[in-house]
């Protein structure tokens, strides 16, 4: 069984998930689907946004406070047809603001893709952040994730 298999999709949010409304200016993001952090709040929704515009759809399991800083969330989708799963974990500061993030995607070939697909879509200067497409087909070769 999988992690989001045990748990009822939750109504859509009316808005942005917690972590990435309340994101600090000096916040930082690391993601399975990155080579390197993305650092600063405007560079952060830069990518965001070309993140999400990949998903077909986002089916939450959970979402919510853990204790007083930190911030969880569980959702399945796919990308061209290819399912991935994903836990979104935030850490808030003294302020409830979000300064640093970790998402982490998963399976592999999921996430090659989605690397991929980012390279393609992401402002030249976050280029270096994804894998180039032979840089995920190799991936994919390698790791028999095709």
């Amino acid at each position: 069984m999988k992690f989001n298999d045990t748990a009822p999709v939750l109504a859509p949010a009316d808005g942005p998930a917690l972590w990435l409304a309340r994101l600090a200016e000096n916040a930082t993001l690391e993601a399975t689907v990155l080579k390197r952090p993305i650092q600063g709040r405007a560079d952060i929704l830069s990518v965001i946004k070309h993140a999400v515009s990949l998903y077909e759809f986002q089916h939450h399991s959970y979402k919510g406070v853990i204790g007083n800083d930190l911030y969880m969330e569980s959702y399945r989708s796919q990308i061209q047809g290819v399912p991935i799963e994903t836990v979104v974990v935030a850490h808030l500061n003294e302020q409830g603001e979000t300064d640093s993030v970790v998402i982490n995607h998963r399976p592999l070939n999921a996430v090659l893709l989605s690397s991929k697909l980012m390279w393609e879509r992401v402002d030249e200067r976050f280029r270096d952040c994804y894998l180039t497409g032979p840089e995920a087909a190799a991936l994919n070769a390698a790791s028999g994730a095709a």
